[in-house]
C-alpha cells in the first residue's frame, strides 16, 4: 500500500492565485485508494486528567470504507466500512456497532474519505463546508447539516498546506475534541503544555 503523504508530496505543482476555492482543494488533493499514512492523535476528554496520545495508520481503502491501526500506546485496529464499526483489541473479543451512534468517527471518515476522493457533493451532503486561506495554508471547516449529529459534532476542521492535509481535528458539543496530526506533521515533538492552541498552531506552522 503507497504512502499517502509520499503521493501527495510527489504530485506536480498547480500554482494558486489568491484564495482557494472547495472545488479547486478537492481536485488537488484527490488520490485513488488504496492509501496509508502514519497519524499521531491528540484526545482531550473531561474523563482524562491529561490528553491521551495515540499513534498507528490510517488506512484509505475507499470513500466509504477506512482502516485505524493503534501501535502505541496499545494495541487495536478499527475497521469502518459503509455503516458498520468493527474494534479488534489484543486478547479482546471484536466489537462491531453502528456508526451512527459514533458521530465524530462519521466526521472524520466522511472528511477523510469525501477529501481523498475528491467527491464535493457527497462531503456537501453531510457538511456545510467553509474555506478560508491560500496556498501556503488553508483550513476547511466541515459543520455538520443533520440536526442529530450536530448535537453531539461541532464540527470539523482539515487544516493543510498545497496539496498536503496535515492534520484532522474534531470538536464535538460538549468540549472534548481530538487533533490527528497526519504524516510528517506528527514526526517531531508535540507542543509543550499540550494543548488545542499550541497543536493548531503546529497544524499551521510553514515549512522552512
Amino acid at each position: 500500500m503507497r504512502s499517502l503523504i509520499a503521493t501527495l508530496l510527489l504530485t506536480p505543482a498547480i500554482a494558486w492565485a489568491g484564495a482557494v476555492d472547495p472545488a479547486a482543494l478537492l481536485a488537488r488533493i484527490a488520490r485513488p485508494a488504496p492509501a496509508s499514512t502514519a497519524f499521531v492523535e491528540v484526545r482531550f476528554s473531561s474523563l482524562l486528567a491529561t490528553p491521551l496520545v495515540v499513534a498507528g495508520e490510517l488506512q484509505y481503502r475507499s470513500a466509504d470504507a477506512l482502516g485505524k491501526r493503534i501501535d502505541h500506546p496499545y494495541h487495536e485496529q478499527m475497521e469502518i466500512s459503509g455503516g458498520d464499526v468493527t474494534v479488534i483489541r489484543e486478547e479482546e473479543s471484536p466489537r462491531h456497532f453502528s456508526l451512527k451512534r459514533v458521530p465524530e468517527l462519521r466526521g472524520m471518515l466522511s472528511a477523510f474519505g469525501a477529501l481523498l476522493s475528491g467527491d464535493q457533493s457527497a462531503l456537501e451532503r453531510y457538511f456545510t463546508l467553509g474555506l478560508t486561506g491560500d496556498d501556503l495554508s488553508w483550513a476547511l471547516v466541515l459543520t455538520p447539516r443533520d440536526a442529530k449529529v450536530r448535537k453531539r459534532l461541532r464540527e470539523v476542521v482539515v487544516t493543510g498546506r498545497a496539496d498536503t492535509p496535515r492534520c484532522l481535528t474534531v470538536t464535538e458539543t460538549d468540549g472534548d475534541a481530538s487533533v490527528m496530526l497526519l504524516g510528517d506533521t506528527g514526526s517531531g515533538n508535540l507542543p509543550d503544555p499540550l494543548d488545542l492552541t499550541g497543536l493548531d498552531r503546529l497544524c499551521r506552522k510553514p515549512e522552512h
